[in-house]
């Protein structure tokens, strides 16, 4: 298993009551995915999650080496020559880049890395005045009202199109303005202002015609801040999997698999979780990697000539 997330330990947990030794490599020092540093710590604790992965190794018997990231084409091969069958559960790593003026100054920092440093530092993590959250998916609500939980006396989540069509359920978008999180919407980000430090966005409002968004003229204004969260996606592994011969990606980068096995295009590797489906729940990775592991006993099984 090439990631210790959902997809990754339940795939690990299938394949070990079935009677395979299973091994998991983790780049981080944690398991679990986005489920540990990913998901807003007001929703679920680490203890929680970790207690949880002790008990499946312990009950399970696969191994987990952590800090231990795939990254190169020679350990792609490394693992090909050692094991059987390969499991890619890589996630679809950091916060997308906007592509702004300003995204490289202080003080401007994605969603993932920001709930990432809460869950793994929560009390002695500030946030300062006005925060500006950019997007309007789940992660954007999940920064959002953190950053509202912990203090700040603004926080404004800004977003290009209008509410409903943002990505974000609607109950997570009621816990956020239930924390006190006010909502721009129908604005789009041009640039970060500031000099060394991130003093403010300026925005242009937005408009939909003909299904197209288009920008309003004259209507840029200016938001200060004192933090901007770019909540606007996340970059897909394509370094990683472009070093895999024959395995298949589509147009947004994702693994393609056999829905019913998630074997990719090379026989030898599966795949499932966020690397598959772009992002979903915890147990939409947990099934994709159970349904994994079937594929994975089915191929073996086949190739052995073992019943």
């Amino acid at each position: 298993m090439i990631g210790a997330g959902p997809a990754g330990i339940s795939c690990a947990c299938e394949l070990s009551t079935l009677g395979y030794a299973v091994d998991v490599y983790e780049a981080k020092e944690r398991p679990s995915g986005l489920a540990v540093h990913g998901t807003a710590p007001y929703k679920i604790t680490n203890e929680e999650v970790l207690a949880e992965i002790d008990y499946l190794k312990n009950q399970f018997g696969f191994s987990i080496a952590y800090n231990t990231p795939i990254a190169t084409e020679q350990q792609i091969r490394d693992l090909e020559a050692r094991y059987d069958a390969i499991f890619l559960g890589v996630g679809i790593g950091p916060t997308a880049s906007l592509h702004l003026k300003g995204e490289d100054l202080d003080n401007v920092i994605g969603a993932v890395e920001f709930v990432e440093s809460l869950r793994m530092n929560k009390h002695r993590h500030l946030v300062p005045r006005t925060v500006v959250v950019l997007g309007g998916g789940n992660t954007a609500m999940d920064a959002a009202s953190e950053s509202a939980r912990m203090g700040a006396e603004q926080v404004y989540l800004a977003y290009r199109r209008s509410k409903e069509e943002m990505g974000a359920y609607p109950f997570e978008y009621d816990l956020a303005i239930g924390a006190g999180v006010k909502s721009l919407f129908n604005a789009a980000p041009k640039e970060i202002l500031g000099t060394d430090k991130a003093t403010g966005v300026r925005f242009v409002k937005t408009t939909l015609e003909n299904g197209k968004l288009v920008e309003a003229p004259g209507s840029e204004f200016v938001l200060e801040c004192d933090l901007v969260i770019r909540a606007t996606g996340q970059a897909k592994m394509a370094s990683l999997l472009q070093l895999i011969e024959g395995l298949a990606l589509d147009a947004f980068k994702r693994i393609v698999v056999n829905q019913t096995t998630y074997q990719t295009g090379n026989p030898k590797y599966f795949a499932g979780g966020d690397a598959v489906n772009g992002g979903a729940e915890v147990v939409n990775g947990a099934f994709e990697g159970k349904q994994a592991a079937s594929g994975i006993h089915q191929y073996l099984t086949q190739n052995s000539g073992t019943p």
